[in-house]
């Protein structure tokens, strides 16, 4: 390419090169002429001049001696000398009286006098030079001046100042000489062009065209992805300084290429972190990052998926989703650019289906260009979540049920047993089995108060209504006491005023303050202090639990609330949604929710609820 691009501005060189030395040739021919011609009329009209001087001298000498027919010959041979074609000599008035044309003799030419100042009283006339232009010949017309030895014959110089004209024509010497000059001069001339040709040519190729060829190849070099090509320094002045900033530029397109390189790698590997497939799409719907559980989902390779259509890869389909059919998000973020939700089916690599929950929106590059992000969940993962978190919960409170059922159960069996030996061998008085049967209904009320307590926390959501958070702090606690007394935590609660209301749903309420004291139990596996407290904070009343666990770092506070983020103390894992959970209920209830946590020290929890008198205090 380079090699190419070389001999074709080797060829428009030299071609501008031929041109120019044409028309520089031209140029200098024709000035050479024209300065030769001009000195040559400057050398012939100077040279008519001392001619006409010459004759004025011997027509006077002629005259003197009354040498009328020595006059007649000066004329003759005057006429006929080398570059003259004629020459007279013409009274005042135009009568010629001499020349040497003998057909001229006795003619009258007054337009060869005219405008000369012959006449007494005129300021002395110069001579008069006048380029013939039909013939390229030269006329002088020379006035013969009237001198005081001359009065006898012309009288005296006041009254007649001049005794004639002496008009020559010369033929054109100019053309001939300078013909011959250019013969002489035009050989040298385009010898010293030729070899300054060739000394621009050789300066061009050895200054020009190679360091451009090498520039060439370097930068075709860099096109075709070699980013070690170097120029150096090809030649000296403005190339040389081009060819060091081509491989500066080089060098730090390589360092930009490798960093944007480094980017997209640190980019990937955090979508791969994230546990849900994850997509990004490029406005014509080329997908541009996918990340790895995306892959996992379809059953396809690394890289399959990159720069290619989305709806071939994840629909199977040769033609973009019909938005008639499916809410395409790529379609819906055209036109409304707010998040969006939508569920659609996707096709794995072995025409198997999958539907899937898709979150979407639309981002800007620093480009300017758009993008969309897809967030993608499995339904099937999110029963499975679900289950597991439902499973979860129901095992912590298994302990804590059994043993508030069981211990009732094991005081009602123990006094049954009492009455019926009693019964039986008559040593109970009815006073005994009284009694006994006042503890079995005691311990039968504890055991339909846990109960009681298990089927609200399990009720599905309802309507949102005025909710007693004490009443829900305490039954809470109660069902897992035996989960307290296992972690060795010291409970503390300080809830006012003692019927204070929020507007919430009583079982959603009541998962809330589980999971909240769960998580507080998780961060005090060696025991601690919990403590509920409840206060008015305007409108809203403000529930905290606190602990004294292990704390919360400062990166992962901004954390703990994103969906499968779990980092539990006691070394078990946790299924990463207890806290998501709680922030979706809160918010959807118009509260708020937050963290605050010192390493070491605790953690506290806060949620915020409207109160449900709906007044400031």
């Amino acid at each position: 390419m380079s090699l190419r691009a070389a001999c074709s501005l080797s060829r428009r060189l030299t071609l501008v090169l031929m041109l120019a030395l044409l028309m520089v040739s031209g140029m200098l021919s024709a000035g050479i002429w024209w300065v030769s011609r001009e000195a040559m009329r400057r050398e012939q009209e100077a040279s008519a001049e001392r001619i006409a001087r010459l004759f004025e001298a011997s027509l006077h000498t002629a005259m003197l001696r009354r040498d009328l027919g020595g006059l007649a010959e000066i004329l003759s041979r005057l006429g006929h000398m080398q570059g003259v074609a004629s020459a007279a000599l013409l009274h005042p008035d135009g009568e010629i009286r001499f020349a040497s044309r003998a057909t001229d003799l006795g003619t009258r030419r007054p337009d060869l006098v005219a405008g000369l100042c012959l006449r007494s009283g005129c300021a002395e006339s110069p001579p008069r030079i006048q380029p013939l232009e039909a013939d390229d010949r030269l006329r002088i017309a020379y006035p013969i001046r009237n001198q005081a030895r001359c009065a006898a014959c012309h009288g005296p110089v006041d009254v007649h100042p001049v005794n004639g004209v002496l008009v020559v024509e010369f033929k054109g010497l100019v053309e001939g000489d300078i013909s011959g000059q250019m013969r002489g001069l035009l050989p040298l001339g385009l010898a010293a062009l030729g070899l300054f040709a060739l000394a621009v040519g050789w300066v061009v190729r050895r200054e020009v065209l190679v360091p451009v060829a090498r520039l060439g190849d370097v930068a075709d070099r860099v096109a075709e992805g070699d980013l070690s090509a170097r120029a150096g320094e090809p030649g000296v002045g403005e190339l040389g300084r081009l060819g060091l900033r081509l491989d500066s530029m080089t060098e730090r397109l390589g360092r930009m290429i490798e960093a944007s390189g480094r980017q997209q790698a640190y980019l990937q590997s955090l979508l791969d972190a994230a546990p849900d497939p994850m997509l990004v799409i490029a406005e014509d719907g080329c997908i541009v990052l996918a990340n790895s559980a995306y892959l996992r989902l379809l059953g396809l390779a690394a890289g399959e998926a990159i720069g290619q259509p989305c709806h071939r890869v994840s629909r199977g389909l040769s033609e973009p989703c019909p938005t008639t059919l499916v809410r395409c998000p790529l379609a819906e973020l055209r036109a409304r650019p707010e998040p969006l939700r939508t569920v659609m089916s996707l096709r794995r690599r072995d025409g198997s289906e999958v539907s899937v929950e898709i979150h979407a929106a639309a981002v800007h590059t620093p480009d300017g260009r758009r993008m969309v992000v897809e967030a993608i969940r499995s339904l099937d993962d999110q029963v499975r979540f679900s289950q597991e978190q439902r499973l979860s919960a129901v095992g912590l409170l298994a302990n804590g049920v059994a043993h508030e059922i069981h211990n009732p159960l094991a005081s009602i069996r123990l006094a049954l047993q009492s009455s019926l030996r009693g019964l039986r061998d008559g040593t109970m008085s009815g006073e005994d089995v009284t009694e006994y049967l006042v503890l079995v209904d005691k311990e039968i009320d504890r055991c339909v108060a846990s109960t009681q307590r298990l089927l609200t926390l399990s009720h599905p959501p309802g309507e949102t209504r005025p909710v007693d958070v004490r009443a829900a702090v305490e039954d809470t606690l109660a069902l897992l006491e035996a989960e307290r007394q296992t972690t060795g935590v010291s409970v503390q609660i300080c809830l006012e005023p003692p019927g204070a209301r929020v507007m919430a749903d009583e079982a959603e309420l009541r998962q809330v303050i589980l999971n909240l004291v769960q998580n507080a139990f998780h961060a005090m596996p060696r025991g601690g202090q919990l403590r509920v407290a409840l206060g008015r904070e305007g409108a809203d009343y403000h529930l905290s639990v606190s602990d004294t666990g292990v704390g919360i770092g400062a990166d992962d506070q901004a954390l703990v609330f994103m969906p499968f983020y779990s980092r539990r103390a006691d070394g078990q894992q946790g299924s990463g949604l207890g806290l998501a959970i709680c922030k979706a209920i809160v918010e959807r209830h118009g509260g708020r929710i937050g963290v605050d946590s010192t390493p070491g020290v605790g953690s506290t929890f806060h949620v915020r609820l409207p109160a449900a008198d709906g007044e400031s205090p």
